[in-house]
């Protein structure tokens, strides 16, 4: 049997873990110094292991500890108390696990590669957004931005890399922290890079230096933007148009470098005027490029509906951000365990199949994985349907139809 099925499944997850960069951040950080129980490798795992079994609280994450034998084994603990989390996540600096999250985003990439037999490339896209994270004003004042609301803003970069989007770079702030201010940080200056990013990030002076920095970029003309239209013309074979424009009041905030802009529809047929200082790509090719750009939100949205970064252990930044950064982890080695099944499928059921047996071998895992479903008979539907029908029609004429209103209605004839 292969080695790497003998083992249990969570040491399968771990396995492309870049030990020795996160060793090395324990000593640069002193995350362990004076620490004599919950070391910063245990703290890891039950962090890692509270995003894949969806664990609400510090009190079920302690239980789950004290209770579940096979994670003693893994931690080499039998307990550990809800206070003593609280406080390991509030001493560690959240750029302890930024740090973490860049090595292992950049093992991900070189992983993702292998697996699609390809050389890892930086010529891809590069897609930026934000998406802001709501909080009690009352317990995270540090985060306000609102009078009556507090919340913390994820400035994420989304990289395009052999037929895969995964997490490339991010950055933790404040909600009240405008997008562009982050935008020198996201953007990659390798002019083989095209960076992608919407509205938010309108910024003519930053614009002219990356044009003259040779920084490739696409993105989405503002609403009421003044545009002087240099030379226009129709792309033949599509409902497109195609300028070359310079932007802004010839007054204040007019670029110095010229744009391509170019007008296209949505699916929808809903117009949209997307801009680039790329002279070279194909109109079509840079249209279904910015249409990549909703790779980000749906990331996002994976992210928020099954990953914790809603509800926090702590309440102090590093507790907060330091969450955050463990589930960005997370999904990068769920991302890498994913490509190593012999089965495709969602890195949602990656996720639970991995909380089903996390303890099982990998082996166990695969099995079930490589099983046909078991299929049901599909035969006299018809008939079945029917009966179904006259039974129903049999209860009302015992009991009327007043229980069709009510809303756990019971049908005693089905």
């Amino acid at each position: 049997m292969d080695q790497d099925t003998t083992q249990s499944t969570f040491n399968q997850v771990l396995k492309q873990f870049p030990y020795d960069d996160f060793l090395r951040f324990i000593k640069d950080f002193g995350a362990d110094k004076y620490i004599k129980k919950l070391f910063t490798i245990k703290l890891l795992y039950i962090l890692i292991i509270a995003q894949i079994s969806k664990i609400e609280s510090l009190r079920e994450l302690a239980g789950k500890v004290k209770n579940d034998l096979e994670l003693q084994k893994l931690l080499k603990l039998d307990s550990i108390s809800a206070s003593q989390l609280s406080r390991r996540l509030r001493d560690i600096k959240s750029t302890f696990w930024a740090d973490t999250f860049i090595a292992v985003s950049k093992t991900t990439l070189v992983k993702t590669a292998a697996y699609a037999h390809r050389e890892p490339k930086e010529n891809r896209i590069h897609i930026i957004d934000s998406s802001t994270i709501s909080l009690c004003l009352n317990k995270f004042r540090w985060a306000d931005f609102r009078k009556t609301k507090s919340g913390i803003k994820l400035h994420q970069r989304i990289q395009i890399q052999n037929g895969c989007s995964y997490p490339d770079k991010a950055i933790l702030t404040p909600a009240k922290v405008s997008d562009k201010s982050q935008l020198d940080e996201l953007v990659t200056t390798d002019p083989d890079v095209l960076n992608v990013f919407d509205r938010g990030y309108v910024d003519y002076k930053k614009w002219d230096e990356y044009c003259q920095a040779g920084i490739r970029f696409v993105t989405r003309l503002k609403e009421g933007a003044l545009v002087d239209v240099i030379e226009h013309h129709k792309i033949a074979g599509t409902a497109m148009t195609e300028s070359t424009v310079i932007l802004g009041n010839p007054k204040t905030t007019r670029m110095k470098y010229q744009l391509r802009l170019i007008q296209t529809r949505d699916s929808e047929g809903n117009p949209i005027i997307i801009l680039t200082n790329d002279f070279s790509m194909d109109t079509l090719e840079i249209s279904e490029i910015y249409r990549l750009r909703w790779q980000v939100e749906l990331f996002f949205k994976w992210l928020k509906q099954h990953l914790k970064i809603k509800r926090f252990f702590g309440t102090s930044d590093s507790a907060v951000y330091g969450q955050i950064w463990i589930a960005l982890i997370t999904y990068c080695l769920l991302m890498i365990t994913r490509l190593t099944l012999p089965v495709k499928i969602t890195l949602l059921d990656t996720m639970r199949l991995i909380a089903d047996h996390l303890y099982n071998s990998y082996a166990a895992l695969i099995e079930v994985l490589k099983k046909p479903p078991v299929r049901s008979s599909r035969g006299r539907r018809r008939n079945e349907h029917c009966e179904s029908f006259n039974l129903l029609i049999k209860q009302i004429d015992v009991e009327g139809t007043e229980f069709l209103n009510t809303v756990d209605v019971e049908l005693f004839y089905l």
